[in-house]
């Protein structure tokens, strides 16, 4: 009969798919989402930059790095035998910049969607694999993300 608020990322991925193949256990992208959760509630209007890298200035300027938005997704979670509902609220990675034209008019097209890749990189699959320098910083990004977030 407590009232609370649960927090987590909302990631596109679940950590696998299982399916047999010739006796074998074969793994494959989960994609749980799929076109979104009919008892979820998207909330575009709670969304907070989270700035990576860059530096503080002297006078309290933050500089340089990135910048993504967290958005908040509300799913309400009725409790039995009570009158409560709680809310868990899952943070979506979201660029600060859609998309670069300059880059792209360039014939820069990669360059054109960094930010997109980079924000959805922080929440497209949970736990990735951490035994390499990469895996290991996207893993901390994850967690530095979720914390400034909530």
């Amino acid at each position: 009969s407590l009232p609370c608020w649960g927090y987590g990322i909302r990631y596109s991925y679940g950590m696998f798919k299982q399916r047999i193949m010739d006796g074998r256990q074969m793994e494959e992208p989960d994609f749980w989402i799929g076109d979104g959760c009919p008892f979820e509630i998207p909330r575009p209007d709670v969304t907070y930059p989270v700035r990576f890298y860059g530096k503080v200035e002297d006078d309290g300027r933050w500089v340089g790095g990135d910048i993504v938005q967290a958005m908040a997704y509300d799913n309400p979670i009725p409790g039995f035998d009570t009158y409560n509902t709680n809310n868990l609220r899952l943070w979506r990675a979201c660029p600060s910049k859609e998309f670069d034209l300059d880059a792209f008019s360039s014939a820069q097209f990669q360059d054109a969607i960094t930010q997109r890749r980079k924000a959805e990189d922080l929440s497209a699959v949970l736990y990735p694999n951490d035994a390499t320098y990469a895996g290991k910083e996207l893993r901390l990004r994850q967690q530095y993300f979720f914390v400034s977030a909530s």
